[in-house]
């Protein structure tokens, strides 16, 4: 009977490690790959929400002559602009703390990541277990204020200035531990320009604020 006993416990356990080795080798060569690119689209989708709530609360106080200044002929034409680059560097600061500021709120976040998804069964996506994964911003934050022109009807000229942003997250879930780069461009202000602009402005392949930086 003791005999009998050990050996069913032998195999039990033998079974719960051969079980135990294919759920690993299942999740590290054939879930990994969606498991991560879940985890990716849901950590990048939510880390930019993140930086657009900050970027939208200083962006509604910006107007476009705090960051470029004109000058215009009798005619009311373009003659001369030029980037008031101490309000750039100013606002580009104070954007990079607030998006800090919104990013580590984020580390609370849990993420739930539908393991019926992974199989690829998207109809019981909201339905049966989830795996909770940890967003975690690490690394360093650059932003950048960009702007380019474009064709904005007849005689006249759209000047757009974009902040550009590119940080890094971690992704921590069972399993998994992926760090994940973010970039988004979200619009700063801009002013449709009436008249001539002169080529030397319109024509700038790095716009008119990276030509003076």
């Amino acid at each position: 009977m003791n005999i009998t006993l050990k050996r069913l416990l032998v195999t039990i356990l033998i079974v719960t490690i051969l079980l135990s080795s294919l759920i690993v080798f299942l999740v590290e060569f054939a879930l990994r790959p969606i498991l991560y690119e879940i985890a990716e689209l849901k950590a990048s989708s939510l880390v930019t929400e993140a930086i657009n709530r900050a970027v939208y609360q200083k962006s509604t106080q910006l107007n476009y002559d705090d960051l470029v200044r004109t000058k215009t002929d009798h005619q009311g034409n373009i003659i001369f602009m030029q980037p008031n680059l101490h309000k750039i560097n100013q606002v580009s600061s104070q954007i990079s703390l607030q998006i800090q500021e919104s990013l580590q709120k984020i580390k609370k976040h849990r993420v739930q990541l539908p393991v019926a998804q992974m199989f690829g069964i998207q109809v019981l996506a909201n339905y049966g277990p989830k795996l909770n994964a940890q967003i975690v911003p690490h690394g360093s934050l650059k932003t950048d204020i960009v702007d380019y022109f474009q064709p904005a009807g007849i005689n006249q000229t759209r000047h757009k200035i974009d902040l550009e942003v590119t940080t890094s997250t971690r992704v921590v879930v069972p399993f998994i531990s992926e760090d994940i780069k973010v970039q988004t461009t979200i619009p700063l202000t801009e002013a449709i320009i009436v008249g001539r602009v002169p080529e030397v402005y319109v024509g700038l392949d790095q716009g008119l604020i990276s030509k003076e930086k």
